[in-house]
């Protein structure tokens, strides 16, 4: 064979090697982009926050407490919240379990609506210590917290559970060295407060009401999450029965109530995991609020309610006041699954209000007395009531502008039901 003829062979095999190397980088290249493409598709969001432990677990009532003089914060958007976000620098040390004959008669008493696990110290305060400290109080609870000036101006913490038959015998105390007197002393951010119930045994039993308050009515703007957003969070291609998404598999399925602005999801899905604590599941279920930013609005943990599978249910919160409405549409309810990282039911509000963008439209006056006389006049006994508050009543507004109204009024708790003062007839606002 000639010497050119033999080159030429060779670099037609080189030259087709070349083309078939070339074809695979492209083909590999290609198939490379579209696994990143799957990668980073972004996840379905309702467009809200994310939230943590500390911004949902939060006081219902801030009482300061002098001797047998009462108070609140004139404004629970504004002071109180203020005062209560400062809390979550203060360091905790001496941390113990301890036994008291009674509370101090001057203090700052925080009241909450749940009972709160002594593992969740370490999000709610700086815990000097915190895994050797609580260690030995994981399995306590706390409902009320008090704050106690001492003579060197550091403050003693009062950690007490009031569902115990005897509270005084199982505190948790501890030290932090910032002070509450000038809270306690500067009357001008407090108005004076009355005991519901005058003869009260138990200084953790009650309920203090402000004596005047005036809180203006409020017209607010919303926006609704669309069915398709709240759907696509955990549905794939779902089938639509009229006001009912449902997945192919039928294992999972979401319901829309009150003209598409009450969303509920649940699924048959088991797991067979290991069972959460309760703590742990409230932290599951705010993370998996937090996967899709469903903080539509500004929520806050109002109650607990199951055994093994817990319901954690989120009121919406408008310039400090809780908000109320008889169709569920300022509730967000999620029930978690044993050691499951979703929930087995997710049932919220879709409406998403905007206090920002509303108007004043008026102001109300509410009174303690009011409170009394109506729930003398019902016949109701003080020790029944669970609760008292100022809330705001959802209520639509007809305006091409502003949709719904906020309206103040008093609520009182019975048998986990709240029932708006003045109201008298038999159902509950939810």
């Amino acid at each position: 064979m000639k010497l050119e003829t033999f080159n030429t062979i060779l670099l037609v095999i080189l030259v087709a090697l070349s083309l078939v190397l070339t074809a695979f980088v492209w083909t590999f290249q290609s198939n490379g982009f579209e696994s990143d493409n799957l990668i980073t598709e972004e996840p379905q969001t309702l467009d809200g926050t994310e939230k943590q432990l500390a911004d949902l677990v939060r006081p219902s009532h801030v009482y300061i407490n002098e001797e047998n003089n009462h108070f609140v914060f004139a404004s629970k958007d504004d002071t109180e919240e203020a005062f209560v976000n400062g809390l979550s620098e203060w360091t905790l040390t001496n941390l113990k379990q301890s036994e008291l004959s009674s509370i101090p008669d001057t203090s700052i008493e925080l009241v909450y609506p749940v009972t709160i696990s002594y593992s969740q110290l370490n999000t709610l305060f700086q815990v000097e210590g915190t895994n050797s400290d609580t260690s030995s109080l994981v399995n306590g609870e706390f409902t009320r917290i008090y704050l106690s000036n001492n003579d060197d101006n550091t403050t003693t913490l009062i950690f007490l559970n009031e569902t115990l038959d005897n509270p005084l015998e199982n505190v948790v105390t501890a030290t932090v060295v910032n002070s509450v007197n000038d809270v306690i002393n500067d009357k001008e951010d407090l108005l004076a407060a009355v005991p519901l119930a005058e003869n009260q045994s138990n200084a953790w039993d009650q309920i203090y009401l402000p004596q005047n308050l005036q809180i203006e009515n409020r017209v607010v703007r919303s926006e609704t999450v669309s069915r398709d957003e709240f759907s696509n969070i955990y549905l794939d291609d779902p089938i639509t029965l009229g006001d009912q998404y449902i997945d192919s598999n039928r294992l999972e399925s979401v319901k829309f109530s009150n003209n598409g602005n009450y969303g509920t999801y649940y699924t048959n899905r088991t797991s067979s995991t290991r069972a959460a604590s309760r703590a742990e599941q409230l932290q599951a279920a705010i993370h998996a609020i937090n996967s899709h930013k469903g903080w539509t609005n500004n929520f806050r943990l109002y109650d607990v309610a199951g055994k093994g599978n817990f319901t954690f249910e989120f009121r919406m919160i408008l310039d400090g006041y809780p908000v109320f409405q008889q169709n569920k549409l300022s509730l967000l309810s999620i029930q978690m699954q044993y050691g499951h990282p979703e929930p087995g039911r997710y049932e919220r509000t879709l409406l998403n209000i905007s206090s920002t963008s509303g108007r004043p439209d008026g102001e109300k006056t509410l009174t303690a007395q009011e409170v009394k006389n109506w729930i003398s006049d019902n016949n109701y006994i003080s020790r029944d009531i669970q609760d008292v508050a100022v809330g705001y009543q959802l209520e639509e507004f007809d305006s091409d502008i502003y949709k719904y109204k906020l309206s103040p009024y008093w609520y009182i708790e019975v048998d986990g039901r709240w029932i708006e003062v003045g109201d008298n007839t038999a159902g509950g606002t939810d």
